[in-house]
């Protein structure tokens, strides 16, 4: 008799385990392809639009500011998308926009588009991208962060705290931006790649609406709080934590940026040589973004004075010596600085519920230093001075240096930088003009 009455229990704890078991995998499965797509897709268009524009560092700058700007977009829309709407309808519209973006495929340059203008190739750069490669994008963009906040709410053990995801996310686009020069390019013609992507977004898709399922269904079953840090009273956040993400992002965005430029620039301006600062930019999220044991951190933010003095003392060096030191110097502090700023991220995260907000700001930081090393820094600059001046603000952005100084001091600092930036623009502008 015990058994009989025990086994109705058992039927319906059971399937719930194996739901449980299966929601990380799935989960962590579905982030990794959308970021092999969202990554993937940057230098199979690049290298679509490359015959008409050439190989001028120019193109690469512009293009990962229409990509951050596109992001921001798609972590904007999931933002709303958590925030404003039940889990179901959030589900479902996603899944709609999926199903328009599929409709644009296959990528290719769209229709009218011939040779650029002799003025405001910048602009029409980012026409092209956004009319072409657009949609289907911004669709995929906003799965880092959806997804991570659908996860929030399954009731899995590592629910309440699932910016390890981010890493997974990471991983794929790593992947992609390695094997696309090595495996991919080489051996696959882009009408191919083209195709090859059309078929990964409609696996993508069902993946998504499978994670949909599994995260509408469990936060029915566990309606009320929920397991991430109890998304119904959240503390709410000052507009100082938000400041901290902006800048915090910020800086590796620019330093991403600039480096890539430095690089193309100064030392080669072979093809895709710009992968190499992206895959380190992604590298510092994987490592970072998860509980790891502060020692690494530690490490990080010994050497980062070290590795940032090297760099000035390397600039203002003549000759080979110079260079070769500034080299070698740029890409430990690109990396090392990057890994400082990125742990303090993961170190500031918020709770879950809170989680599509974090990665808005944290976007946003993104397009802004991508702004200001693309798109400021040369009317301003007259060489890479960029690159070190991040490198400097980098190091103001270090533990402990905040509570060092007061908040007048703050104030006045922020106004004397505002002031030289504006001095700086006018500057240039009037180079420009003039």
């Amino acid at each position: 008799m015990s058994d009989v009455g025990l086994h109705p229990i058992a039927s319906v704890a059971a399937p719930r385990e194996t739901t449980l078991a299966l929601t990380l995998p799935v989960f962590a499965a579905t982030l990794f392809l959308s970021a092999f797509l969202l990554f993937g897709v940057q230098p199979m268009f690049t290298k679509m639009v490359l015959p008409q524009l050439g190989g001028s560092p120019s193109v690469w700058s512009v293009a990962m500011c229409f990509f951050q700007g596109a992001l921001l977009l798609g972590y904007a829309y999931a933002h709303f998308l958590t925030a404003r709407l039940p889990l179901r309808a959030a589900v479902g519209i996603h899944l709609v926009v999926l199903a328009i973006a599929f409709a644009s495929l296959p990528i290719t340059i769209a229709a009218g588009w011939g040779e650029p203008p002799a003025q405001g190739t910048s602009l029409w750069l980012v026409g092209l991208f956004s009319v072409s490669v657009g949609l289907p994008f911004f669709a995929v963009s906003a799965n880092a962060p959806l997804l991570q906040a659908w996860f929030a709410r399954t009731g899995h053990p590592h629910a309440a705290d699932p910016y390890f995801l981010y890493g997974a996310s990471n991983l794929g686009s790593l992947a992609a931006l390695l094997l696309y020069p090595i495996a991919i390019e080489p051996v696959i013609g882009l009408k191919a790649q083209s195709g090859l992507w059309t078929a990964g977004f409609l696996l993508l898709g069902a993946l998504i609406a499978v994670c949909g399922v599994v995260g509408a269904a469990n936060a029915r079953e566990t309606a009320g709080p929920s397991s991430s840090r109890d998304l119904a009273v959240l503390p709410a956040l000052r507009w100082t934590d938000r400041a901290r993400w902006i800048a915090l992002s910020f800086v590796p965005s620019g330093l991403l940026v600039a480096f890539t430029t430095y690089v193309t620039t100064d030392i080669a301006s072979a093809p895709f040589l710009w992968v190499i600062p992206l895959a380190l930019f992604l590298l510092t999220f994987i490592l970072v973004f998860r509980d790891a044991p502060p020692r690494s951190h530690a490490l990080m933010l010994r050497l980062q004075p070290i590795a940032v003095a090297l760099v000035l003392f390397g600039i203002g060096a003549d000759g080979n010596t110079g260079w070769l030191i500034t080299s070698l110097a740029g890409v430990a502090a690109f990396f090392i600085s990057t890994m400082v700023c990125h742990r303090e991220l993961y170190e500031h995260r918020p709770a879950a519920g809170h989680l599509t907000e974090f990665y808005l700001w944290m976007s946003l930081g993104g397009v802004l230093g991508g702004i200001f090393a693309a798109l400021v820094s040369p009317q301003v600059f007259n060489a890479i001075y960029e690159f070190p001046l991040l490198l400097v603000l980098a190091m103001a952005l270090r533990p402990g240096m905040r509570n060092s100084v007061s908040a007048k001091d703050w104030r006045e600092l922020g106004a004397l930088a505002a002031a030289a930036l504006v001095v700086m623009a006018l500057v240039g502008l009037a180079g420009t003009y003039g």
